[in-house]
Formats: structure tokens, C-alpha cells, sequence
């Protein structure tokens, strides 16, 4: 039995008509299907105090979600409010800043507040390459603020004066803010976070400096700290020694006594201290 071109012609296109409609359904069907909270979501709802905020809320998901899902999620909840539709280019640009943040590199020989200085050019670089003021405003202020009087309050415990000069040339430091960054200084409090988060052990501040200066930064800000309180511990002996030691000492035997107790570089900070030490008496 024959099959006519006509005949043919009608089964093909109800062929393909059929697959097209189960394509269509199944596209439909995946689009319409609710997205289910991740495990560690479970029970909580996005959290929309700001941008930056609902950002990490769908963004700490990954590991138990690919990007993809998390993309997915994000979506459907900006669908669902006013502000979704221009909150999205800024959620593709942060995850973007993101990105750049884990590819960045230091240079091995940097520590301490070199290390600092580094990653506060490079990431107020980056910022400013992909977000516009008003953005970096909403996304950043705190944390950069925080972030660069960190950096001030360690540059000023360098110089290992008394706590009173310590905390005028502090005030000094916060009086050289705007008004508007002052006050959001202080009362948010981010004077007392630091110094809670810079002189304690306690897990929660270690997260909290994580988040200010990224992981790396915080366990090398950790390490510049403990050098600093071994260096305490030999300031303090060496000044004990030297008082027990003949006065004047030689210029041979004061060279020894602080090679005992110092590198080269350590050295001359110690001078400079002692200089000053001079100057006050």
C-alpha cells in the first residue's frame, strides 16, 4: 500500500507539532515550578534590610546550589517585588566584584599594614570600576569606612605610645571625618567593633574580621598582632636588661644587647623610641 505525498506531508507535521508541544510544556512546566529553599534557608525568609544584604543571602547558598539555581531563586524573588527589576543589573555587577575579589593575588613579601594598604588599593580600585558613587555608597560605605580606620587605629598602635596620647590622636583621626561619616562612626559603634575585633579571640569577632578584610587579610592582620605582642614582650626585656647594664653601655655592647632581642628592621624602631624616650625626660 502506497502512502501519498499529501499523506505523508499531514503525519510529519503532526509529528513534529506533537514534540513541539511537549517541548513548549515542559519548558512551561519547569519555569512554573517553585523553587525550593536551600538547607541552610530552611525556614527563614530573604532577608531585605539592604541590596547588599538580599546579595548575600542568595550568594551563600553556593556549595549547596550552582550558580545557576542561585541565579534561578534570585529571579523569582525579584519578580515578586517593585525594585526587583532595577536591583538585577546590580546583583549581575556584585556577583562580578566577587569574582575579582577571589582572583586577587598579594605579593608574598607583603605583611601587616603593607598587606592592608595593598588590599585597600585594590579593592577600592575595583569597586570603583564597577560600581557608580551612589552604588559603592549602598553596597560599601560601611566597610570601607571600617576598613581605612582599621588601618588608622593599627598605624597608630605602630607607634607604641601611652594609651593617652593613643586615644587623642585617635579622636584626632575621627575628627578629620565628615560629619555625616562621624556620626555614622559612632553610632554604629564600628569604633568599639574594631577594637573588639582586633584585640579579641573570640570566634564570632574571627568571622566578623573575615568579613571586613576577607580571610586571608584577617589571618595575616592575626599574625601581624601576635609579632607585635612578641615584640612587646622584648621591648620590655630589653629596656629591664639594659637598666641592669653599665650607664653609658659601648656602642659594641648596646649593639649585642639589641641584636639579642631584635631583627635589623625592629632595630630601628626601637632607636626611634628610645629618641623619644629622650625627649620626654
Amino acid at each position: 500500500m502506497r502512502i501519498s505525498f499529501t499523506a505523508y506531508k499531514i503525519a510529519l507535521i503532526l509529528v513534529v507539532g506533537i514534540l513541539l508541544a511537549v517541548v513548549l510544556y515542559l519548558m512551561l512546566d519547569d519555569e512554573d515550578k517553585p523553587i525550593t529553599q536551600a538547607r541552610s534557608h530552611q525556614g527563614t525568609s530573604v532577608d531585605t534590610s539592604s541590596h547588599r544584604d538580599t546579595f548575600e543571602y542568595f550568594l551563600s547558598t553556593l556549595g549547596e546550589r550552582n550558580i545557576n539555581d542561585v541565579q534561578h531563586a534570585y529571579n523569582t524573588f525579584a519578580d515578586s517585588v517593585s525594585y526587583g527589576e532595577n536591583q538585577k543589573p546590580l546583583f549581575e555587577k556584585y556577583q562580578a566584584y566577587r569574582r575579582a575579589l577571589d582572583s586577587l593575588n598579594a605579593p608574598d613579601s607583603l605583611s601587616g599594614l603593607d598587606y592592608l594598604y595593598f588590599v585597600q588599593t585594590q579593592v577600592t580600585q575595583l569597586q570603583a570600576a564597577l560600581f557608580d558613587d551612589q552604588e559603592r555608597a549602598q553596597l560599601f560605605y560601611e566597610e570601607n569606612l571600617a576598613r581605612e580606620m582599621a588601618i588608622k587605629r593599627m598605624e597608630l598602635e605602630a607607634l607604641n605610645i601611652d594609651d593617652k596620647a593613643m586615644q587623642q590622636q585617635w579622636q584626632d583621626e575621627l575628627d578629620k571625618l565628615t560629619p555625616d561619616m562621624k556620626a555614622s562612626y559612632q553610632n554604629a559603634a564600628l569604633i568599639g567593633q574594631i577594637n573588639h575585633v582586633m584585640t579579641s579571640d573570640d570566634e564570632q569577632n574571627r568571622i566578623q574580621l573575615n568579613e571586613l578584610v576577607g580571610e586571608e587579610a584577617a589571618a595575616r592582620i592575626k599574625a601581624f598582632e601576635q609579632e607585635e605582642a612578641k615584640f612587646e614582650q622584648n621591648l620590655s626585656a630589653y629596656f629591664a636588661e639594659k637598666s641592669q647594664r653599665a650607664n653609658p653601655m659601648s656602642g659594641s655592647d648596646l649593639k649585642s644587647l639589641k641584636d639579642k632581642y631584635f631583627t635589623r628592621e625592629q632595630q630601628r624602631r626601637v632607636n626611634a623610641l628610645e629618641n623619644m624616650r629622650s625627649d620626654s625626660q
